[in-house]
């Protein structure tokens, strides 16, 4: 069975916040800063209201067949062929995701902390875990979410102390400066980095609510979160680095936890990254769940054996994985995931809800 149990809001507000925070946490503001420079951290406050903007188009989309998950309702609003070609774009992305999220964090592990390391293990490692958590049941997987957000408030104690020390307020000043065409060029890849709560299309239908709109509150709720822990960071990271450092240095939150000086614990940096390790899993671990139903969905086989695809899908991840060591290719990936992350997260969502809307198509109520 992929659902035991229904999901309670804490367990989605823990679910969305997880998903969306990832291994962009340690290179924000670097993409974020190109042209807007120290007036990054509005482009990451306007990505956040961004996201907030899907969110409601998704939820508006959900709560229209709110007893069905997205790939149960999809023929009903665009027909078997299109519904089906469909599912499989939003799997294949989601298989993709969950890749994505495991080269680069490994290509970031391999280059500060498990330097000797051989690549193909620290994928292998990654995959394997995901794909381990992957194959439970929804509830078991929301559970397991629910422990790691301990780690997530541990690091995020982590992040704030080691950015109080040195730094100069004068990087923030004067704001605006840039102009708003520079802070909203800016504001797109801040979007992409809040990649997660379209998980509500596919969860809504086994939440444990009163009123729809409790929904619409805990997911406007975890959004807003995860943008005020963007904007730590960038603050964090700005105070501590010029202009001209921010757009030079990939990982900038790294550096700051490396250059912190604690009688406690030394090699911050690496007890962060240990940490935060368990952070990305989840973002790994529910995207290729996803990938998993969604094409199950997309054959025909929706109560097929759910665990046997994960670990198919697992499988796939660590062949291509093994070319992640190359940064280019990490590069290369990067751009396509983030076009495909606009595509199927804010497009389809949004063309599939005018689709419902204008030939009245709607679910049970």
């Amino acid at each position: 069975m992929i659902h035991l149990k229904k999901l309670s809001l804490t367990q989605l507000f823990n679910l969305i916040i997880l998903t969306q925070v990832g291994v962009s946490v340690l290179s924000i503001p670097f993409a974020e800063s190109k042209h807007s420079g120290y007036d990054s951290w509005i482009s990451v406050c306007i990505g956040g209201v961004i996201a907030q903007a899907i969110i409601t188009i998704i939820y508006c989309l959900s709560a229209r067949y709110a007893d069905r998950a997205l790939p149960q309702y999809m023929n009903n609003i665009v027909g078997k062929v299109m519904g089906s070609i469909l599912n499989m774009i939003i799997g294949l992305y989601c298989a993709e995701s969950s890749l994505m999220v495991i080269v680069s964090y490994s290509d970031v592990l391999s280059r500060w902390v498990l330097i000797r390391t051989p690549w193909l293990v620290l994928v292998g490692i990654s995959v394997g875990i995901a794909a381990f958590i992957a194959s439970s049941s929804l509830r078991s997987i929301a559970v397991i979410t629910q422990n790691i957000m301990i780690m997530f408030f541990i690091a995020t104690v982590i992040i704030f102390i080691s950015g109080i020390g040195k730094g100069d307020i004068r990087h923030f000043f004067p704001i605006g400066s840039h102009g708003m065409g520079a802070i909203m060029k800016d504001a797109l890849p801040a979007f992409w980095a809040y990649a997660g709560y379209e998980l509500l299309l596919y969860v809504f239908p086994t939440l444990s609510y009163r009123k729809k709109k409790d929904v619409f509150i805990v997911m406007t709720a975890a959004n807003g979160c995860t943008t005020l822990f963007y904007m730590l960071i960038s603050l964090i990271v700005t105070f501590n680095f010029s202009e001209n450092q921010l757009k030079v240095i990939p990982e900038p939150m790294v550096f700051i936890l490396r250059q912190f000086r604690w009688p406690v614990v030394q090699s911050l940096d690496i007890v962060f990254m240990t940490i935060w390790l368990s952070v990305t899993t989840v973002t790994a671990y529910v995207y290729l769940f996803l990938a998993a139903r969604y094409l199950s969905f997309t054959f025909g086989k929706e109560k097929g054996n759910h665990a046997v695809i994960v670990w198919l899908l697992g499988i796939l991840c660590f062949g291509l994985g093994v070319f992640g060591s190359d940064r280019k290719v990490i590069f290369q990936f990067s751009s396509y995931h983030s076009f495909a992350t606009l595509v199927v997260i804010a497009i389809i969502p949004s063309l599939l809800l005018i689709t419902s809307i204008t030939r009245g198509k709607v679910g049970a109520r």
